[in-house]
């Protein structure tokens, strides 16, 4: 089994960087000026729905409540790369990820991280501030904002790790809603580091959006626990994690 998951990562990964070898002369044109940001974004989640086809993979989520019109924060659990590729399905045109900087120096793929995305240096309190601030002006220029609170994929997923605090700083200080995300089984598609790759029905959960406009910064704690749970729970609830 485990020598077809191999051989099936192999086909995936062509899929991956071959669709988007063919798409990256338009993200050169549509990602050189933040006006065409959108478009861009439009043309990668195009990318997204041709990875889901080709490597048979069918995605499949809820909804919880209304779609949020207008900016907000989207927080999801990170258990596989494959992630990355699920949110690309379901964002508005109008959003920027927020991910570690060393994103921006992979090649072509970097691309995003050096124009609409947004790189974060952890190791730097000025450049994560700085972080800040600009996903803070894309959030008054109509962006929304997509936050693994996590960081980074680790050793023990699909449990969750401890959550950082910007995500839900972010929201409470521009009064826009959260958006929590859970991914059921991205990482048994796409385990992280093996290498390998398992077709099958991809599912996850768009939570009902969380107003913040009614919270001080004093909350963002408080709130963060509060989604943490949210996601933790419904992890238990479909019995991916005790």
């Amino acid at each position: 089994m485990r020598i077809l998951g191999k051989i099936a990562f192999v086909w995936f990964a062509l899929v991956f960087a071959g669709v988007f070898l063919i798409f990256y002369p338009f993200f050169l044109i549509f990602l050189s000026h933040q006006s065409l940001y959108p478009v861009a974004n439009f043309l990668r989640k195009v990318w997204a729905w041709l990875i889901m086809l080709l490597c048979v993979c069918v995605p499949f989520y809820v909804r919880e409540g209304k779609k949020v019109n207008g900016p907000c924060v989207f927080v999801c659990n990170h258990t596989s790369y494959l992630d990355i590729v699920a949110l690309g399905l379901i964002f508005p045109l109008k959003v920027s990820f927020m991910g570690k900087m060393e994103l921006g120096k992979i090649p072509l793929f970097g691309i995003f991280f050096r124009t609409v995305d947004i790189g974060v240096n952890r190791k730097s309190i000025r450049d994560s501030h700085r972080a800040f601030l600009l996903a803070s002006e894309k959030i008054r220029h109509g962006y929304s904002i997509g936050i693994f609170p996590e960081g980074t994929i680790w050793e023990h997923t699909p449990r969750l790790k401890p959550f950082k605090n910007g995500a839900f700083r972010l929201a409470i200080e521009n009064k826009i809603p959260i958006v929590p995300v859970t991914f059921y089984n991205n990482f048994r598609i796409l385990p992280d580091e093996k290498y390998e790759y398992y077709p099958y029905i991809l599912k996850f959960k768009i939570h009902r959006a969380i107003p913040t406009a009614h919270l001080n910064t004093d909350d963002s704690d408080r709130l963060k626990d509060e989604i943490y749970a949210l996601i933790e729970n419904e992890l238990k609830s479909k019995k991916i994690i005790t």
